[in-house]
């Protein structure tokens, strides 16, 4: 017994050491595995929040616009109060849209908040997500008619001719001919409403495009303009509706002639219920 104890005892060394050799070659090799997974997992959080602050830039540029609408609607209308009120929330918004990276600090002063930080906070005031996919501008009573806002995202598009360039799923600068985006638009309240095309412009940018609403079709005109990043509007035409429902197709007929030129970056169609 003497014996085997001495064996058992001058050879449980070599084993501890081989064991402890494959540990320490499986932990490395599980420490590699593992930093991949952990860099794979920040490049997609990365690139989430990076669409998500996308998608917050997009939502509060289309509230920023429908509170400049309801503010002229309201000094129209003599309500000065009212007015005032939307154009200060339309300040508060554009404010952090256009809010740029201020310089590092000096030792020992804390730095502001980011544009992506401040972005974050107004999301926290106002819960953009939570706005209809199909926009309403107003509340409006019971019967009444509303502005319907369509937005480009929610486009039956055709994905071979439209979009090229860099706006997103669904978005883009159309670059090619019969380039379309159509909407079915149901709840309407019967009446007249003024087709109204919001885009933006820039450089070698613009030529014709069709609209058809319902059974009426025009033919419109986009100039050319001096910025992308410049928003801008057309008015279409006026079409009646008489039931509660509307298809409506937007299409490029003609570019412009510079080369590699885009008709324009279509944003959305609003329907703009005509007062008696």
């Amino acid at each position: 017994m003497r014996t085997l104890r001495v064996i058992v005892a001058r050879r449980l060394p070599v084993w501890v050491l081989v064991a402890g050799g494959w540990c320490g070659v499986g932990g490395e090799v599980r420490g590699q595995d593992g930093a991949k997974e952990d860099g794979a997992l920040k490049a997609v959080a990365g690139r989430y929040q990076e669409a998500r602050r996308a998608m917050l830039r997009r939502r509060f540029t289309l509230y920023a616009d429908e509170l400049s609408a309801l503010e002229k609607k309201l000094g129209a209308a003599g309500r000065a109060e009212d007015a005032a009120a939307a154009a200060a929330e339309r300040m508060r918004v554009v404010r952090v849209l256009e809010a740029k990276p201020e310089p590092k600090p000096p030792a020992g002063i804390p730095a502001g908040p980011t544009p992506d930080e401040l972005l974050e906070a107004l999301a926290a005031t106002l819960l953009p997500e939570e706005v209809p996919d199909d926009a309403v501008a107003g509340s409006g009573a019971a019967g009444q008619a509303r502005t319907r806002v369509l937005k480009i995202e929610k486009a039956d598009i055709d994905r071979n001719s439209l979009p090229s360039g860099g706006g997103g799923i669904g978005r883009g600068y159309w670059g090619k001919e019969k380039a379309a985006a159509a909407w079915t638009v149901s709840g309407l309240v019967p009446g007249e409403y003024a087709v109204i095309l919001r885009f933006q412009c820039g450089p070698g940018g613009g030529g014709t495009a069709k609209v058809k609403a319902g059974r009426e079709e025009f033919t419109v005109e986009v100039p050319e303009g001096e910025s992308w990043t410049r928003r801008g509007v057309l008015q279409a035409g006026t079409v009646k509706v008489t039931g509660s429902g509307l298809d409506l197709k937007v299409a490029a007929e003609s570019l412009a002639a510079e080369k590699n030129g885009s008709l324009w970056d279509l944003r959305a169609v609003m329907l703009e219920p005509v007062a008696r």
